[in-house]
């Protein structure tokens, strides 16, 4: 039995274009960090091996001060680390690693790095590793072609096999083009584990195939899942089941939530659900808040704002989609229907709140808004001293 960590999409260097620096610095950095808590899961579960299942880096022009920290880093894992190109890091001769000095800084900081970067067995003494590279960006050939006739009775029989390979599975649900895997096309009793990269998430794909998804998380789920933040520990052994056991190892939390708001009720909800998701972390969560079209009377609307303000002193980012519109209600919605003495307002709120009850989406919204500047300018010149 072998046991190793599969790790996959590190993607040092991403830019985090959309973030505010500073918030971005902090996510790079994480992003190497990342390498060190991966590094002290295999010590820990005693691996023997670290396989890197393409995408280390995130394009081939990053400056040399990331590839050293990064290289220093891997240095210090303390077991052999083989890695092969993904799309992000191709091995083509304009990729990162034909850069001499890259290669300079892997011999002198990361010794214990073997990049795989050729459609051939490795054989290891206690391991077969058949690695699947990607020699471009996009390729319209599958990257384990090459195994689909392979003589595998050539192969020592007495130790595990490993595929590596970077790709997009036929079954993903998404129409992809490039860099397609024919898992069916592997023969099964013949591989014992096939360690794949390039989907960012947690996901089992076959009994032997899975995807690690990225050490430390990048973007929001889709699903809400949370499952990005990971490394596989894998004990592969020839001929049997592999035993796969995930190993947490990000820094931040990236959550996505959906709310509508309507009432002080569903307010209290929503503070709930995202107390529940960042606790008393600080600076530690990444929230992508959706509220649709949500609307609140004023005294709600109040509450969110002083809430929401001290949210976005606790996170790292807040992302806000939809809006939460400040409506009158209760006595203050009453103050503009029963107008006798002022008709035309009377009539206009009357006609604003029949579009808000009875409109959808936009047309909701924008009565929405308009009901509530009508309630300020009626408030305002109410007031002693208005002109």
């Amino acid at each position: 039995m072998v046991r190793l960590v599969h790790t996959a999409d590190w993607q040092i260097g991403k830019g985090y274009g959309a973030m505010a620096e500073k918030a971005a610095c902090l996510l790079r950095q994480a992003r190497l960090g990342a390498v060190d808590r991966l590094g002290a899961v295999a010590q820990e579960c005693g691996a023997a091996y670290v396989v890197v299942a393409g995408d280390l880096w995130d394009a081939p022009t990053l400056p040399m001060d990331t590839v050293h920290e990064c290289f220093h880093a891997v240095g210090r894992v303390g077991c052999p680390v083989l890695v092969i190109p993904g799309n992000h890091d191709h091995g083509g001769s304009d990729g990162i690693w034909h850069r001499p000095e890259v290669q300079a800084s892997q011999r002198r900081y990361a010794p214990n790095l073997k990049l795989l970067h050729q459609a051939k067995p490795v054989v290891l003494p206690d391991l077969v590793v058949l690695p699947c590279p990607l020699l471009r960006r996009h390729s319209a050939t599958d990257p384990t072609a090459w195994l689909h006739a392979f003589p595998w009775n050539t192969l020592p029989a007495d130790r595990p096999r490993l595929v590596l390979a970077h790709g997009s599975v036929a079954d993903f649900g998404e129409r992809v083009h490039h860099n397609v895997i024919a898992l069916d096309r592997l023969p099964a009793a013949a591989v014992d584990y096939v360690a794949l990269g390039d989907w960012h998430g947690l996901k089992q794909v076959a009994p032997k195939a899975w995807y690690c998804g990225t050490p430390e998380p990048d973007c929001f789920d889709r699903d809400g899942s949370g499952r990005r933040s990971q490394v596989l520990l894998v004990e592969v052994e020839r001929g049997a089941p592999p035993r796969v056991t995930p190993h947490p190892t990000g820094r931040f939390n990236w959550r996505r939530l959906k709310a509508e708001l309507s009432s002080r009720e569903d307010l209290n909800h929503l503070q709930q659900r995202v107390e529940e998701c960042i606790g008393n972390r600080v600076r530690r969560d990444l929230l992508s808040l959706d509220l649709g079209h949500s609307i609140l009377d004023f005294d709600s609307h109040d509450r969110y704002v002083q809430w929401s303000r001290g949210l976005r002193e606790q996170l790292l980012v807040l992302v806000g989609k939809g809006c939460c519109t400040a409506v009158p209600a209760g006595e203050h919605l009453d103050a503009l229907l029963n107008r006798p003495e002022d008709p035309v307002v009377c009539s206009v709120a009357t006609r604003l709140q029949q579009q808000r009850l009875e409109g959808e989406g936009p047309v909701c919204e924008t009565a929405s808004r308009a009901l509530a500047e009508l309630f300020r300018m009626v408030r305002r010149e109410e007031q002693p001293g208005s002109a």
